[in-house]
């Protein structure tokens, strides 16, 4: 694969996810912020893709390039990426916040009944 397609299709994958979610900058710190939205199988390919662009950035030696890898990884991040709504994402964001704070109501209780218990 050239070097400078896959840097061009790299380019358009970070507009996806600039796109999608939010969050500019190269595919590294992208992936560093949506890194749990993801499922592993998609942090793997997206990782191997980060690798991708760290290699095409270093000017010392070329860049040789899985075109099938390459190919594998970025369609399963493009499927993922189509697969998300604006009204999906939101309502993953309030299930996060309502069972975070759920389970730390739930210790703080089991926490004062067992204080409770111990002081009677």
């Amino acid at each position: 694969m050239d070097p400078q397609d896959a840097s061009d299709r790299l380019a358009m994958l970070r507009a996806a996810i600039a796109t999608n979610y939010g969050i500019g900058g190269d595919l590294g710190r992208q992936l560093r912020k949506i890194r749990r939205t993801l499922p592993r199988y998609e942090v793997r390919q997206a990782e191997a893709l980060v690798r991708v662009e760290a290699a095409l950035g270093n000017s010392h030696e070329p860049a040789e390039i899985d075109t099938a890898a390459f190919e594998r990884a970025e369609t399963a991040l493009y499927m993922h990426l189509e697969g998300l709504s604006d009204a999906e994402r939101r309502g993953r964001v309030a299930l996060d916040i309502a069972t975070t704070v759920i389970v730390n109501l739930s210790l703080a209780a089991l926490v004062l009944g067992g204080l409770w218990a111990w002081v009677a």
